[in-house]
């Protein structure tokens, strides 16, 4: 890499992609990247597919250099060769960038992370990824979820606290609603919250 071959592709550390072009705009940094795959069978009967076309999708990545990062795939479609196969054309996948999100699956990673483990406001990354407040709580919600339910992540609990929070001040509209959680008072961890104060 002493001739900067391949160093781009190191920066940006998706396995599986090329970068093709970088530019800073005003407010973002834009990266033109493409798969590296040349050979793929179809799914329907294996045959040797044939690249048809390209399509250009955009997703959000991390952040880079402190600046909001737009990933722009180009991605290849693909087209079966075999008459008789019921599959016809598709577009490539990748486990980077799943279809239909407007992350990567490790932004999304690290916005939970950033919202659950450090508990920074969702506005807040959602502002420095360049998306909106609906971005990354689905975000959390995908990847936090897991992570909820995993019995590994209460272990045997010796010492439990209640605690009842106002989760939201009475208003015309309705009363203080009111939230209640369980705290492993030895590992200082939120267990489970539930709504309401008479449970």
């Amino acid at each position: 890499m002493s001739d900067a071959t391949g160093l781009a592709e190191a920066m940006l550390g998706l396995e599986g992609f090329v970068v093709l072009d970088v530019r800073e705009d005003p407010t973002e940094l834009v990266i033109a990247i493409e798969s590296t795959a040349v050979v793929v069978g179809c799914g329907g009967c294996g045959v040797r597919a044939q690249a048809q076309d390209r399509m250009t999708i955009h997703v959000r990545d991390l952040a880079c250099f402190g600046r909001p990062t737009r990933l722009v795939w180009r991605k290849r479609r693909w087209r079966c060769r075999e008459a008789m196969c019921a599959t016809k054309t598709w577009t490539e996948v990748s486990p980077a960038a799943m279809a239909r999100q407007l992350i990567t699956w490790r932004a999304g990673l690290e916005v939970c992370r950033q919202v659950g483990e450090l508990a920074r406001p969702v506005s807040t990354v959602a502002a420095e990824l360049g998306v909106c407040w609906w971005t990354v709580m689905n975000a959390v919600i995908e990847h936090g979820t897991r992570l909820v339910d995993d019995p590994a992540r209460v272990a045997t609990v010796t010492q439990l606290g209640v605690d009842e929070t106002s989760f939201l001040a009475a208003n015309r509209d309705h009363h203080t609603i009111y939230v209640s959680s369980l705290v492993d008072l030895r590992r200082h961890i939120v267990i489970d919250l539930f709504p309401g104060n008479s449970r």
